[in-house]
């Protein structure tokens, strides 16, 4: 693979600071998903495949990005599980945050605790409407996020 695609390819790096303004920043005025996984998550692994359609299908009528928190240093490694469960043309970034407290305050929803994977549906004004802590089942994912848009 040559640099230049390589460099293409490589997620942005998003200091824990940026956290709050997020949701914000992310949806666009369009309703939001946000999905939550880390490369050394077991659960993420078994998740994608399961939830892996509807991330892709929500695309478009929603703003859908994936969201690592693996440390910086392993950002190929995270990059690579997306290409292994074929999730490149989704949006992606890694979040620089090793204490998940901030995060947590961020996306809305006090009863998360950092736990991986964990999937967040937004409406269109940023308000959240549905958490998905831990696995997210893909008929429920799906629902709560086209009654957003």
């Amino acid at each position: 693979m040559s640099a230049l695609l390589a460099a293409l390819l490589l997620m942005p790096v998003r200091p824990l600071a940026d956290a709050p303004g997020l949701v914000a920043e992310l949806g666009h005025g369009k309703p939001l998903v946000l999905h939550f996984f880390a490369s050394w998550c077991g659960a993420c692994r078994v998740e994608f495949p399961h939830i892996r359609q509807v991330l892709l299908d929500l695309k478009g009528p929603a703003e859908v990005v994936l969201v690592t928190i693996d440390r910086p240093e392993d950002i190929q490694k995270a990059e690579e599980m997306l290409k292994r469960y074929k999730l490149t043309s989704l949006r992606s970034l890694l979040l620089d945050a090793p204490d998940p407290d901030p995060v947590a305050k961020a996306v809305g929803e006090p009863k998360w605790d950092g736990t991986l994977p964990s999937t967040f549906v937004y409406d269109a004004s940023g308000k959240l409407v549905r958490s998905f802590l831990g696995r997210a089942n893909p008929a429920e994912l799906k629902a709560a996020a086209q009654r957003t848009v």
